[in-house]
Formats: C-alpha cells, structure tokens, sequence
C-alpha cells in the first residue's frame, strides 16, 4: 500500500477549537439545513464552519468521502424509536426517521461539497477511525478517487451519557463531542503529514501511550486519544502522525 498523507485538517472539540450553537446555526443558514438534525449539522460543520483552521473551499468533484463515528446519529435514532412506539405508523414522521439512517449525514456532505466520489459510512465501537484510514488508504490505492476526505462526528446525548455506566471497561468517562475533518491523498505535498496507521495491536509507538499496551480511553471517541487531537489541530506540525488501534484504547 502505498503511504498515506494527510493534506489538510480540522478538529472542533473542547480539547481544541469548540462548536458553538451560534456557529452551527451559521452552518445551517449556509447550507440550507433546515430540516437536518444536530449531528447531521455537525458533520457540515466540520468544513464549512467559520471557526477553526482554513480549509479549501471547493474540493475535486470526484473526491471520496468518508463518515465515521461510534455512536451515529443515536438522538435521532431514539427520538424516532419513541415515535415508533407512541404513535401509529402512518404518524411517524418521515425526515426524522431518514435523518437516523446512518448514511445520511454523508448524502447531505456530497450535495453540500458538490463531491460524486466513493461514498461511505463507517461505524463501530473498535476504533473506528483506524477502519476508516484503512478504507481511504484503499480507495486511493485502488485509484478510485484521487482524494478522500474523512469526516468523523460525534454527537453527545443520551447514549454517551449513559456510557460509563453500561461499558466502564471502555468507556470510564463520558465520551466527548468532537468533529473533525481530514483530507487524505497519498502524495506528500508541502505542508502534507505522513499518516501511519498500523494493524496488529502491542507493535507500534503511536501516539497514544507509546508502550504499545491498552491504557483505559480519556474520554474521546472515533480512536483519537487527546494528545493525538491536539497533534492534529497543530497547523504547523508535518511531523508523521502514527495511530494504532491499542492505542486509540477502544475509544
């Protein structure tokens, strides 16, 4: 395979730059979002906030994208669960229960970006940004798309609160909210960062606990430990970035 650059990136969380509701409304009014739910706004946010680092404005129209999150749209699920059971069917509503797909997110981004490439939706709680990685490194070897932008999301709510208590072992703390966007080709262009991202758990020194041993998650989700956030908000830094699944800590 060959390697994997990250061209640009942007990280909205409290470790870094937060989201307010002001700059999600401001998302919504340019993306005419009107009838989107809060995570599908969130997944928008990620490039088309006003807030956080520069982005490029306009991206090759067969570009790949990728959404990735552990959790998904899990407000909306439930909201649309309990009008599943509350009412009768023809007076469940039908925006929200197609906002609880999980694919949705991604089919608002490619008519928002213009983008026709390779589109998917990955999710899962065994660190789902490395599978996502995995998936883009693919799709640009298989020269399906010339770039992939990763869009990972998550949204607290209910089910992240109730977190700790239902898995402790994975989730000690409550899972944080963060959205971030990377683009992914595999030239190294100036400024670009060489992603490595390796398979077999206990081999590497990523940038999690550097023992190559599972430490307990702090409090993030889609496999990015703090320390890795905050390396990725780093403008500047082109120095490699290396993620492996222990070391996402089954976040």
């Amino acid at each position: 395979m060959p390697d994997l650059y990250l061209q640009n990136c942007r990280v909205f969380s409290r470790f870094t730059t937060p989201l307010s509701e002001d700059d999600l409304k401001a998302v919504r009014i340019a993306c005419s979002l009107r009838r989107a739910d809060r995570f599908t706004t969130l997944a928008a946010a990620a490039v088309k906030a006003p807030a956080g680092q520069a982005f490029p404005a306009t991206l090759p129209p067969s570009t790949g994208l990728i959404t990735v999150s552990a959790f998904g749209p899990h407000k909306t699920v439930f909201a649309t669960l309990d009008d599943i059971l509350d009412y009768p069917e023809d007076m469940i509503l039908p925006v929200r229960f197609s906002h609880s797909v999980h694919n949705a997110a991604a089919a608002y981004l490619g008519t928002i970006l213009a983008i026709t490439g390779p589109t998917f939706a990955v999710t899962g709680f065994e660190a789902p940004l490395f599978a996502a990685l995995e998936l883009a490194q693919t799709l640009l070897h298989a020269a399906a798309c010339p770039l992939v932008l990763l869009i990972g999301i998550e949204e607290r709510g209910s089910l992240t609160q109730a977190a700790p208590a239902l898995a402790p072992e994975r989730f000690p703390t409550e899972p944080e909210e963060i959205v971030c966007a990377m683009l992914l080709s595999t030239e190294a262009t100036a400024g670009s960062r060489r992603v490595i991202h390796e398979r077999h758990p206990g081999t590497g020194t990523g940038t999690g606990t550097g023992t190559g041993t599972s430490q307990p998650a702090a409090a993030c989700t889609l496999g990015l430990s703090e320390a890795a956030i905050r390396q990725l908000a780093e403008s500047d830094n082109t120095a490699d970035l290396r993620l492996s699944p222990e070391h996402a800590a089954d976040l």
